[in-house]
């Protein structure tokens, strides 16, 4: 294992250090550290960040402002990618070396302001180092281009956002800021972020190219009469359920599990969870609240009911419900609440109990359907507490049935 620490914020922002596995890096301002950074506010032998197989731990060296991980004041810990490291006025951020830096791109399009053009007049233009090929999905938030790398010659799906959800910079910190979140993420079954950053008025993010088709997709392609046998929809919530336990592991809430941002891919119909993060990259001062229409962020049918009120909790048991009413929706054919106009939506949101997914499909395990049911759960509390009680409830239902959950 090799760690690469980049200097995010402080008088040596843009700086960054590498250290090797079973190797360690002193931190501090003075000629005793590795680095010399200069920020009086960080003592001359400040930190310790050492690097062995299976771990990377920080420890506090005597400093007198203290050393900090994720704004918290630690002594002695062992830290994971992606994490966040403040010593005085200066952040560094514990990354992959190997891993592409957000970038900062300001390019493309200098003869027309990028505000004057459709998204889809951007085919043939290039976001940073990607050149958009062609458009492969849309969505509220902006459109999917196929693009390739031209830097290393490989393909992603870049997502263009509409230049409306980045308009200011807070919002456009909160982007970066999401992410910088995700970079450092590594799952099986989560969409790989690649890269992320800004071209004109547009930001942008490089992904994993995954061929298949999203399930909001499929659900319209099966329609009401060709719902999904249940097992399918079983090795959804496997795949999905497991991708929520590697967010929740890393302290990160999707906010917006709806079939459009779940991929069945071809090759061998595993499903990924895509888009992590944006949800909470749109949201801020723009985010507006529900009572009038184009105000929430997500798709509402698949909303866990405390993501209609601006003063909820929201943790990953709302992922979990949207995962509820996804597998509904593959079930049955149509999504667990319906309502006519925004206003009586949002209320059956909240109050209205769905119909049994076994009152449109009879074979319908039993077992399953209480699973689905039980995310569905108005409460969070009277929902699964973790991704990982789900999926063990789950693979005890594929046990018994002889199921492979994929992995």
């Amino acid at each position: 294992m090799k760690v690469r620490l980049n200097v995010v914020s402080g008088p040596a922002k843009g700086r960054f250090f590498d250290i090797d596995e079973n190797q360690a890096l002193v931190i501090g301002r003075g000629e005793q550290s590795d680095t010399r950074i200069n920020d009086p506010s960080v003592s001359r032998v400040h930190c310790e960040v050492r690097v062995q197989p299976d771990q990377i731990t920080l420890v506090d060296k005597g400093s007198s402002s203290g050393t900090f991980v994720d704004g918290q004041a630690v002594e002695e810990l062992n830290i994971q990618k992606g994490c966040l490291v403040r010593i005085g006025d200066t952040e560094l951020r514990v990354a992959d070396p190997h891993e592409e830096a957000i970038t900062e791109v300001i390019q493309g399009l200098p003869e027309i302001p990028a505000s004057s053009h459709s998204l889809p007049q951007l085919v043939g233009s290039q976001m940073g180092p990607y050149m958009l090929e062609e458009i492969i999905g849309s969505g509220n938030s902006g459109m999917v281009f196929r693009g390739s790398d031209t830097e290393k010659g490989r393909q992603a799906a870049i997502k263009v956002l509409s230049p409306s959800y980045t308009s200011n910079d807070e919002q456009r910190q909160r982007f970066v800021r999401a992410m910088k979140t995700m970079l450092p993420v590594r799952s099986e079954r989560i969409i790989r972020l690649y890269n992320a950053g800004k071209t004109g008025d547009f930001c942008w993010a490089a992904m994993e190219l995954i061929e298949g088709e999203n399930l909001a997709e499929e659900i319209e392609r099966i329609g009401i009469e060709g719902m999904l046998d249940w097992r399918k929809v079983w090795r959804v919530a496997v795949d999905i359920g497991q991708a929520l336990n590697d967010a929740y592991d890393c302290k990160i809430i999707h906010r917006n599990v709806t079939p459009m941002n779940i991929i069945r891919r071809k090759s061998d119909e595993a499903c990924l969870l895509g888009d992590l993060m944006l949800a909470k990259a749109l949201e801020g001062t723009l985010a507006q609240q529900v009572t009038q229409p184009g105000q929430i962020i997500g798709d509402i049918p698949y909303l866990a009911p405390e993501r209609t009120r601006s003063d909820a909790t929201v943790d990953t048991r709302s992922d979990m419900y949207g995962l509820g009413a996804t597998c509904y929706a593959l079930l049955t054919g149509t999504p667990p609440i319906s309502g006519d106009g925004l206003t009586e939506l949002v209320a059956n949101v909240r109050t209205e109990l769905p119909k049994s997914p076994k009152s449109f499909q009879l074979a319908v395990d039993d077992l399953f359907q209480d699973v689905v049911m039980k995310l569905l759960a108005k409460e969070p509390e009277d929902r699964f507490a973790t991704p990982a009680e789900l999926l063990k409830e789950l693979l005890k239902i594929g046990k018994f049935n002889n199921l492979d959950p994929g992995f």
